[in-house]
């Protein structure tokens, strides 16, 4: 069979310093391109930009959808106003996002959201975040550890599809500050720490719609890893 096109949503990286301070650079972290290899795929970096009917022809092209991580939500996008805590936020991205989420949706392929992508898609689907983490969780959610290390269980329901993949209880990651709060239409939790915070979703009227608030690609050479991503790939592929 042909391997899936796997469109990965993209990011800036503003130098710092060096001979171009302020030069911005399109990216997305290599364990998101080296996990959808790893399972398959065949990886396209979607870069940043703003015209809409030049992301519309790029999604026609795809066969799966993965929304990456990066900044804080803008609060404007669930109705509320920003608290103290909220971090950086770029809300051109998240318009970005939410278009590219769109036209996949438009096309019915999978489509897979992480961290902040988990984020958006309870956004786009009517949900709100609570935006700063800290005041809600009792467990340690922007660990300070190595990136893939485990460090907290989630507990996943047993009629979901997580639940045929990875059983009960499994050991995840955290790099992150906001979390669900509201979940949006068409959403349900399947899966969730300890302290009851949202860390899986499954669409409910979508054909593969999966998200994740913990961060499967960087714990790669895991069963983990390699199961999420090969059941993607393997949905995205009855697309080609």
């Amino acid at each position: 069979m042909k391997q899936p096109l796997i469109g990965i949503s993209g990011s800036h990286m503003i130098d710092q310093g060096g001979p171009f301070p302020g030069y911005k650079r399109s990216y997305v972290n290599d364990d998101y391109v080296q996990s959808v290899l790893e399972a398959g795929g065949i990886p396209v970096i979607i870069p940043f930009q703003e015209d809409e009917a030049t992301l519309k022809a790029l999604v026609e092209r795809l066969d799966g959808l993965i929304l990456s991580g990066g900044h804080d939500i803008a609060p404007q996008f669930y109705g509320e106003e920003p608290e103290r805590g909220l971090g950086e936020i770029w809300p051109e991205r998240d318009i970005f996002d939410m278009r590219l989420l769109a036209f996949a949706k438009e096309r019915c392929i999978p489509i897979m959201g992480i961290c902040r992508g988990h984020q958006i898609v309870n956004v786009a689907h009517k949900g709100s975040l609570y935006q700063d983490l800290p005041a809600f969780a009792t467990i340690k959610h922007s660990q300070s550890q190595r990136a893939e290390l485990p460090t907290h269980s989630m507990v996943i329901e047993k009629d979901s599809e997580l639940y045929t993949l990875l059983g009960e209880e499994v050991m995840v990651n955290s790099h992150h500050h906001q979390i669900v709060k509201e979940v949006g239409e068409g959403l349900r939790v399947v899966g969730r720490a300890k302290d009851s915070v949202v860390e899986a979703m499954e669409g409910t009227e979508y054909p593969y719609l999966r998200t994740y608030q913990f961060h499967p690609e960087m714990m790669r050479h895991t069963d983990l890893n390699k199961v999420i991503f090969e059941d993607f790939v393997l949905a995205a592929q009855k697309e080609v």
